[in-house]
């Protein structure tokens, strides 16, 4: 045994000149922070992506037109953010870890048509007790009439982790501007099981890929 002091150089781990890891002796992490933003800024933009837009505007009009009777003009998704860590690990004999704990934000904008109740007047000709034509008068009457209403708002999807089950993941929604009547509407759609479907394949997507790079 050697003396304190006096350490075995057979026993001192040093850097190679060259950085090569021998078989995979060491730790290695990649990161993929700049794919994961990549990813979900081109896969949540329904305007820059088309054929993604088309078939958004198809779920959301079969999925929400007809679960509020209502005729969705318009859905789109944009501005989507990504907070968090995403990472590909080496580890021992080469064996590759996909590592994620993310937060994704995205803006969302409805245009749905409503029933919107409004005033107008009318008037309204009294007779003259003679006979002869009377004073016109108004009256205030409550109509209903199909109008184009507007909501923006946010969803907000955290614990996206590759330690979690699909059910861990945490959804939030919050409308950020609009008309009264559309948010009545809107803020009865985003519920979890809606939010699961509409984003599964994205999710599901983004996790194959990962295993794709730990599979190179």
């Amino acid at each position: 045994m050697a003396k304190l002091g006096e350490e075995d150089p057979r026993w001192i781990v040093s850097d190679r000149p060259d950085g090569t890891n021998i078989n995979g002796w060491h730790w290695e992490e990649t990161n993929k922070m700049t794919f994961c933003k990549d990813y979900f800024e081109s896969q949540l933009n329904t305007e820059q992506n088309v054929s993604f837009g088309e078939k958004w505007f198809r779920l959301v009009s079969e999925t929400f037109g007809n679960k509020s009777n209502v005729v969705v003009r318009k859905f789109s998704i944009s501005n989507a953010s990504v907070e968090g860590e995403c990472s590909v690990s080496t580890r021992k004999k080469g064996k590759k870890f996909g590592v994620f704990d993310l937060k994704v934000t995205m803006q969302y904008e409805v245009e749905v048509e409503c029933m919107v109740k409004t005033k107008k007047k009318k008037k309204k000709e009294e007779e003259n007790v003679d006979g002869l034509d009377g004073e016109e008068e108004e009256e205030e009457k409550e109509e209903e009439e199909t109008k184009a209403c507007a909501v923006k708002g946010e969803i907000s999807l955290k614990e996206f982790s590759s330690l979690n089950e699909a059910e861990e993941y945490e959804w939030t929604t919050k409308t950020t501007g609009g008309e009264e009547e559309a948010k009545a509407i809107v803020k009865t759609w985003f519920t979890r099981p809606v939010l699961e479907k509409m984003f599964a394949e994205t999710l599901e997507t983004f996790v194959e890929k990962m295993n794709e790079f730990c599979a190179e």
